[in-house]
């Protein structure tokens, strides 16, 4: 038989994808807390965002590079 296990990880992840603003990178604060030390990337608030399956979950955007002249 085949099985397709999917966990809370997997299901947060899409969500964050689903519910994102087009073009953007979006997280979870779970995810927030384990990478906001991390000095390559800049993360913004978005606020709390209506979440299916885990109700208001507050998200964070990846700061977008201002485009540089070419």
């Amino acid at each position: 038989p085949r099985y397709c296990l999917f966990g809370d990880t997997v299901n947060t992840a899409s969500r964050m994808e689903s519910t994102s603003v087009c073009g953007r990178v979006q997280i979870s604060e779970d995810t927030y807390v384990l990478v906001a030390g991390d000095m390559d990337f800049s993360w913004k608030e978005r606020g709390r965002v209506d979440v299916k399956g885990k109700g208001r979950m507050k998200t964070y955007l990846l700061e977008q590079e201002e485009a540089l002249p070419r």
